[in-house]
């Protein structure tokens, strides 16, 4: 086919009229003139741009989409860390922030669930985690007996229809003598780590 970007108007003539003589039946009597040539490259023309635009865009899409993929596992992402749990408030306990009577320890694991002050008792409910709860009423009476208070202090009930692999067991309620404030550290004025939850706060098993 002819050069479109530098045209032989004598060899696209003699192209269209054999062309044309083939096709005779179809266009009976054709005539090739000046301005058919002429129609004929602008055509072409438009087609080739047409081709070249459509490539262009062809072309750069694919660069976008290449330059997406290897960029991307350096965008969005936050850095490992290794651990995939938030950050827990301090124990309320080991910080000092309301302290346990003088001589009394808690030997088991626990997370203290509740604190604060009922009819002029402190009342302290724990959770506790792996032990049965006869070897955590033994520890507990141990305590209280150190410590120099009535066994009667706590309370100790199991969760019912405990898996035998459960961490979580169930609750030591300790009604305690009066404790004030007796740390300066900022944690303690959090109530998501003192456990100490104003009354208008709504129960949630969101505060730790």
């Amino acid at each position: 086919m002819a050069d479109l970007l530098n045209p032989d108007h004598g060899l696209l003539e003699q192209r269209l009229r054999k062309d044309l003589h083939d096709t005779g039946e179809l266009i009976p009597g054709a005539v090739v003139t000046s301005d058919l040539v002429a129609d004929t490259v602008e055509l072409g023309e438009a087609f080739r741009v047409r081709r070249l635009v459509v490539t262009i865009l062809i072309v750069a899409a694919v660069g976008v989409v290449v330059v997406a993929i290897l960029i991307s596992p350096a965008l969005g992402r936050a850095t490992p860390t290794g651990s995939y749990r938030p950050p827990l408030p301090p124990d309320t306990i080991e910080l000092g922030c309301y302290p346990l009577p003088r001589g009394l320890t808690l030997d088991f694991p626990y997370q203290v669930r509740s604190d604060g002050d009922v009819h002029g008792r402190r009342v302290l409910t724990l959770h506790w985690d792996e032990l049965a709860a006869a070897e955590v009423r033994r520890r507990v009476d141990a305590a209280l007996d150190h410590a120099g208070l009535p066994r009667r202090t706590a309370a100790v009930t199991p969760f019912p229809d405990q898996p035998a692999d459960a961490i979580v067991r169930g609750t030591v309620v300790l009604r305690l003598p009066v404790a004030r404030l007796d740390s300066a550290d900022p944690a303690c004025a959090d109530p998501r780590t003192t456990k100490r939850f104003p009354d208008d706060w709504v129960p949630s098993t969101e505060y730790g």
